[in-house]
C-alpha cells in the first residue's frame, strides 16, 4: 500500500518507518523535516514532499501527523488532491470541532476519514502506543495498523469521540503528572519519600474506575472535611519552601463543592458517581443563570 506521512516529526518518522519496514511504501511530506527525516528518506530512496499537491494521488492512505493547530488546514488542502477511495487519518492532538468539520469535508469529496487518537507518550511506549479510532475509516485503518502490529481499538462513535476522549484523559493524565510533581518535590524536601510510597499503596488496590467513582460520590458528601486538609498541605509546602501551582486550584474545587452544599446539599447520604456529579452539574448551571 503506498502510505502519505504528512508532518515527518517524532509521530510521523516512528510510524514511516514501521509501515516502510512493514512493505509498505511511503511518501513523505514535511516543509521543514528535521535531519532524521531527511536521513530517512534519502537511506530508502523515497520521495520528500514539502507540500500536499497533485501527488498525493499515488496514496491510498494518508497519515496527519502534524501539530494539532494545523490539523484543518492542512487536511482541507490535502483532500481534493486525494483518491475519492483513499483513506485520510488524523493522528494530530486538536480540537475535536476541527477533526469533525475536516471529517464532514472528506465526506463531501469522497475520501474516508478516521479520527486516530494516540492514548499515551510516543516517546516512552513507541508503537506499543495505544491508539483509539472513530470515523467512516476506521475499519481501514485499523487494518493498516495491524500490520505493525500497532494496537488499535475502534469505538462505536464518529469522527472528533476519538480526538475528545483524549482531551478528556489529558485532563487526568496531566492533572496527575502535576500533582506527582508537586508531591514529590516536597516527599523529597521532607525526606520521606518511600515512606509516601508505602502510604499511597492502597490507591492502586482496586481499578480504576471504582477509584475514580469512589471519589466522586464521597466528594459531594465529604467536600467540608477534605478541603480542611488541602488547606493544611498547602500551608506545608509554604513552610518547606516550594510553591503550589496546583494546589490551588484544588482548594478552589473543594470550595465550590462546599459553596453547592450551603445552596442546597445533595440530599443523598450515600449518591453514586452518576448521582453526585448530576448533582454538581445542576450547581454549576444553577450558579451560571444567577450570574446572568
Amino acid at each position: 500500500m503506498n502510505i502519505a506521512i504528512l508532518g515527518c516529526g517524532e509521530v510521523g518518522l516512528l510510524y514511516a518507518r514501521a509501515f516502510s519496514a512493514a512493505g509498505h511504501r511511503i511518501l513523505c511530506c514535511d516543509p521543514n523535516p528535521r535531519p532524521a527525516a531527511t536521513a530517512f528518506c534519502a537511506e530508502f530512496g523515497l520521495p520528500l514532499f514539502e507540500s500536499v499537491g497533485p501527488w498525493l494521488q499515488e496514496a491510498e492512505a494518508v497519515m496527519s501527523c502534524v501539530f494539532g493547530s494545523l490539523s484543518l488546514s492542512l487536511a482541507e488542502a490535502a483532500l481534493p488532491h486525494m483518491r475519492t477511495s483513499a483513506l485520510f487519518a488524523d493522528m494530530t492532538t486538536c480540537d475535536p470541532d476541527d477533526i469533525r468539520l475536516a471529517a464532514r469535508a472528506a465526506a463531501e469529496r469522497g475520501p474516508d476519514y478516521a479520527d486516530i487518537a494516540i492514548m499515551g507518550a510516543i516517546a516512552l511506549s513507541g508503537l506499543k502506543t495505544s491508539l483509539l479510532a472513530a470515523g467512516t475509516g476506521s475499519a481501514m485503518a485499523a487494518t493498516i495498523f495491524a500490520s505493525i502490529d500497532a494496537p488499535i481499538k475502534v469505538i462505536d462513535g464518529v469522527a472528533g469521540d476519538a480526538a475528545a476522549i483524549k482531551i478528556l484523559r489529558s485532563i487526568f493524565t496531566k492533572g496527575v503528572e502535576a500533582l506527582a510533581v508537586e508531591c514529590l518535590l516536597a516527599a523529597q524536601e521532607n525526606g520521606v519519600m518511600d515512606r509516601l510510597f508505602d502510604a499511597l499503596g492502597d490507591i492502586d488496590a482496586n481499578p480504576l474506575r471504582e477509584t475514580l467513582e469512589a471519589f466522586v460520590r464521597t466528594h459531594a458528601v465529604h467536600a467540608p472535611r477534605r478541603l480542611k486538609e488541602v488547606e493544611e498541605a498547602e500551608r506545608q509546602l509554604h513552610k518547606v519552601g516550594l510553591p503550589s501551582d496546583v494546589l490551588p486550584g484544588v482548594r478552589a474545587r473543594f470550595q465550590r463543592t462546599c459553596d453547592a452544599m450551603t445552596r442546597g446539599p445533595i440530599g443523598i447520604p450515600n449518591p453514586t458517581a452518576n448521582e453526585a456529579l448530576a448533582w454538581l452539574r445542576a450547581d454549576i448551571a444553577r450558579d451560571a443563570s444567577q450570574d446572568l
